[in-house]
């Protein structure tokens, strides 16, 4: 019996490990897209640089976003083939193991997922993955469907052929989901994002997202996630160097998002609609996805 449940643990790491190699594959592919700006104005680059983060950011909302049990972390990424003859390591810690569950429902009480050397390799590529998820059920003694996730300084390190991008999250997100919706509210939510150059920026966000399965009934817990649809709309403020931007976020048509997609984002048709302020000056910031891993970013 001891030697079954210690086989039990060691694929459920395995799993775990899994989907943090597909999470640090993932910050990439959201930073190696097609995207353009019209011309080549330090404006629209500015208007490049913000479509490449938020395009990203619209992906992360969707990271974990099956999560219940800690054990298994679905939707961060594409599948990790491209992983499948590098090298890996990752031994996150679980505390507490195991995690009380008051009520029964497939989210615990409240666990912490630490990640302190996680690292991936593949070729000319190489990827670190640190930091820590809360996974909260914040209403404890009630039988419901809510989770709250909570990311303290959880950032992915990707270098590709010597140049290096990172992205790094701190902030709640509760959602309310059944085997068919996911409604996600994020408030005060911050991304860093880190370009190539070495420069960074950030996002401070309040967005209300909500993702609907394209087959009813086929989201499943601690499982990938189907195809579907995003909705998002809310507002943030977007810094980089000493300029900062209001923006606010809108989709029109919404992102379809496609499970089948090998790198992120994995939206393959649907536009992003930013309506950036600065001053009393406004401007428009359109992404729009055309394939897997593509969109364009144009500025009106």
């Amino acid at each position: 019996m001891l030697l079954t449940r210690r086989l039990r643990r060691l694929r459920r790491l395995r799993r775990l490990a899994a989907g943090v190699a597909a999470a640090a594959l993932g910050a990439v592919a959201a930073c190696t897209t097609d995207s353009t700006a019209p011309a080549s104005s330090g404006s629209n680059n500015s208007a490049s640089l913000l479509g490449e983060a938020v395009a990203a950011d619209a992906q992360s909302v969707l990271d974990g976003a099956t999560l219940s049990g800690g054990l298994f972390l679905p939707g961060l990424a594409a599948p990790i083939a491209p992983f499948a003859s590098g090298t890996a390591f990752c031994m996150p810690t679980r505390s507490p193991s195991p995690p009380a569950n008051s009520d029964a429902d497939p989210v615990p009480d409240s666990v912490r997922i630490a990640f302190s050397a996680c690292a991936f390799a593949s070729a000319t590529e190489a990827d670190t993955v640190r930091g820590a998820i809360d996974i909260v059920d914040p209403t404890p003694t009630t039988t419901d469907r809510s989770v709250k996730t909570v990311f303290t300084d959880f950032s992915w390190v990707h270098v590709r052929d010597g140049r290096r991008r990172s992205l790094e999250l701190n902030g709640t997100r509760e959602a309310i989901r059944d085997a068919s919706v996911i409604s996600l509210i994020e408030k005060d939510f911050r991304s860093t994002y880190t370009f190539p150059d070495g420069s960074t920026s950030s996002h401070d966000r309040t967005w209300n997202s909500t993702f609907t399965a394209a087959t009813p009934g086929s989201i499943q817990p601690d499982a990938p996630l189907p195809s579907g649809t995003l909705s998002i709309d809310g507002t943030s403020t977007w810094t980089r160097g000493t300029n900062t931007y209001s923006l606010a976020v809108s989709t029109d048509p919404v992102l379809h998002f496609n499970a089948a997609c090998t790198v992120r984002p994995k939206f393959d048709a649907g536009t992003l609609h930013v309506t950036v302020t600065r001053g009393s000056t406004a401007s428009n910031v359109t992404i729009a996805f055309t394939a897997c891993g593509q969109y364009t970013v144009t500025r009106s």
